[in-house]
Order: structure tokens, then C-alpha cells, then sequence
């Protein structure tokens, strides 16, 4: 496999590498000192505003007692001495709840004694309003929502604690071709509006299984099909990301031997196809590995009294082939030769070799 041109790697790219792992310790130091003291002054200056109030008037919901569509003969609706259908009227029950949903308590002292507080329905005239709910036993009976006139709503000021709400129960009389419009009342320190909104009904649908798996066989079978080609793509994604990797460590590796001055130093064609090949597939922990073997005098006279078909064991010897370690393999690499005793020892000049490699490699700061 042809090396990869220098230039493929921008030598920015190796500077910035090279000074991150020589400066580690204090470049996390210094982020870590940043963050701390962005966050601090994040929440510190978000704490020192002012958490604002808020109340809110939310309509639950909106019922028609009477819902006559079609004009029936000698039908007769009345309420209070009104005909309702024959003056083209409408009853509705309106759920209303005051809720506290700001960041803090609302006192009785914030609101302006001079106005009341509570709603107006424009377009229509209420009959009634009865409480139905709160979130305390006090919020139940404080407020007292009465109608005040034709039509105004008022509630007693109370104490509205964060989170906290009454409910009621508003009979609205108004004409079919008027839709009513509700109107907060009164004013409260800090806001400057309470607002009046409609809560969303939630409409129950299927569930998530039901979603995942509903349809015909067909919708099934084509859900499959992707379910398995999507499967296929990430498996297929991984598997090339893993391939680039193990391509580009390669040619980093080849490039490294063969700019490596030395290896060049090395005279023995075997002794270097047998750095090389250690170092293409197992990188620098590989060398390292061969370095500590050959210089073992024990493994070495384990290796001379088995003939050579024991491997050099070692801590390592798991991520390494048998193959390139056995003492033949050694011996036919040159880098081991037996001596008068027909025992095995190592070349001196070639452990040099690997020592001197492996300082050219750490000096260079490879991390493979």
C-alpha cells in the first residue's frame, strides 16, 4: 500500500495535536476554570432579577345545555321567564380556574383596593357562579366568586400561593350569533396584564405500540423492509467507519517506517520486515511487547528447552498472533540465534534497534 503524501495532513492539524497533548493538564485545567466561572455568572445574574408574578384565567372548558339545531313545533325552552329558543338564546357552562403560575406568591396587599377583582363576559349575562375545586381547603372558600350585576364575576383578594388555583363552574345566558368574550378585572402589583386563555382538550389517541406496529400486513411488510435496510445502513456505516480507521492507521504506520531513520539503521532485511510487520498491526504496544520478550532470559531458556514451538508468553500476549513470537519464527527473523549451547539468545544490536525505535516514535508523540 502506496504512504500517504505529507500533505494529506495539515501541519496546523499536527501542531495543534502536538502542543493539546503536551499542554493536557492545563488546557483542562483552564476549561474547566472557564466553565465554572461562566456558569457561576450565568445563574448568578440570573438570580439577581427579579422573579415576576403572573396569574392567568384559563378556561377548561365550554358546555351548551341546550343544543336545539333544528326548530321543533310546540317545543318551549324557558329559563327565568325567557323563551330560549323562541329569542334565539343560549345557556353555557363555562369552567373557569385562577391559577398562580409565576415564580412567586401573590398577597393580598398587591392588589389595587380600588377595583375589583374578578372577570367580565362581554356578550353575554351570567346566571351563576359556583365553585367546584382548589388546590387548598382556604383557596376553596376565600375567593367566594359572586356575580355582581348583569355581568361581572367578582372574587373576594386572597392570598394566591405559586402554583396554586381555584376552579369554578360560570352559567352564561348570551345569543346564538354572539360568542361571549371574557374579560379579567382588576389589577395586581407587578402585572401588567392577568391573562385569560383556553386550555387545549386532549384528544386520546393510540397508543405508541399502536402507532409502531398499526396497519394492514402490507404497511407491516414495507415497515419491515425499511426497519431492515435502516438497520443495514447503520451496520454498514459503522462497519466503514471501522475500515477508514484501520486504512488510515495503516498508512500512517507505513509512512512512519518509512520515514523512520531507524529503521534504515537496521541491515538485516528480516530483522526489519518483522519491526514492520509488528508495528503495521499492533502499533507501538506491539514493539514494546518484542523489546520485553527478547530481553526475558527466563522465556528465552523456556523457548531452547521446548524446541522453539512455545510462544514468548507475556501480560500482552493477547492482543498478539502466536505466530510472530514463537522462537522459530524469532529465529528465522534473525533477531534470536543459538549459542554454543544450543541455547537461544537475542541479538544485542537489534534490541538497540527497537529501543531507539520506540524513543524515535515516543519523541515524535505517535499515538499508535
Amino acid at each position: 500500500m502506496a504512504a500517504l503524501p505529507e500533505s494529506r495532513i495539515p501541519a496546523q492539524v499536527q501542531r495543534l495535536a502536538r502542543w493539546a497533548n503536551e499542554h493536557r493538564s492545563g488546557a483542562f485545567a483552564a476549561l474547566t476554570f472557564a466553565v465554572s466561572v461562566f456558569l457561576a455568572l450565568f445563574f448568578g445574574l440570573s438570580n439577581l432579577s427579579e422573579p415576576d408574578p403572573k396569574l392567568t384565567y384559563e378556561i377548561l372548558r365550554e358546555t351548551d345545555v341546550l343544543d336545539v339545531r333544528t326548530p321543533v313545533e310546540d317545543l318551549q325552552i324557558t329559563f327565568q321567564n325567557e323563551d330560549i329558543q323562541g329569542e334565539n338564546l343560549n345557556l353555557r357552562i363555562y369552567a373557569m380556574r385562577v391559577i398562580n403560575n409565576g415564580e412567586v406568591d401573590i398577597l393580598q396587599t398587591q392588589f389595587d383596593q380600588d377595583q375589583a377583582w374578578g372577570l367580565q363576559v362581554d356578550g353575554g349575562r351570567v346566571i351563576e357562579a359556583r365553585p367546584i375545586k382548589a388546590s387548598s381547603t382556604y383557596l376553596n372558600e376565600k375567593p367566594n366568586p359572586q356575580v355582581v350585576g348583569e355581568d361581572i364575576v367578582q372574587f373576594d383578594k386572597a392570598i394566591v400561593e405559586k402554583g396554586q388555583f381555584f376552579a369554578f363552574n360560570m352559567l352564561v345566558v348570551h345569543a346564538k350569533d354572539v360568542e361571549p368574550e371574557i374579560i379579567a378585572l382588576g389589577k395586581i402589583a407587578g402585572i401588567d396584564e392577568i391573562v385569560v386563555t383556553r386550555i387545549p382538550v386532549e384528544v386520546e389517541g393510540p397508543g405508541f405500540l399502536s402507532d409502531l406496529f398499526g396497519g394492514g400486513w402490507a404497511v407491516q411488510l414495507v415497515r419491515a423492509i425499511l426497519f431492515l435496510i435502516g438497520a443495514a445502513v447503520i451496520l454498514g456505516l459503522f462497519a466503514a467507519a471501522v475500515l477508514l480507521y484501520a486504512f488510515l492507521t495503516s498508512a500512517l504506520r507505513r509512512r512512519r517506517i518509512g520515514n523512520s531513520v531507524v529503521m534504515k539503521t537496521i541491515t538485516s532485511q528480516k530483522q526489519r520486515d518483522l519491526v514492520s510487520e509488528v508495528y503495521l498491526n499492533h502499533g507501538m504496544a506491539g514493539v514494546s511487547d518484542l523489546r520485553e520478550k527478547l530481553g526475558s532470559s527466563d522465556r528465552l531458556e523456556l523457548e531452547a528447552a521446548t524446541l522453539g514451538t512455545v510462544v514468548l508468553a507475556g501480560e500482552s500476549e493477547f492482543r498478539i498472533p502466536p505466530a510472530y513470537y514463537s522462537a522459530a519464527s524469532l529465529e528465522e527473523a534473525e533477531a534470536l540465534s543459538r549459542d554454543d549451547d544450543d541455547g537461544l539468545v537475542a541479538d544485542t544490536e537489534f534490541q538497540e534497534r527497537l529501543e531507539l525505535f520506540l524513543q524515535e516514535l515516543s519523541a515524535s508523540k505517535r499515538l499508535f
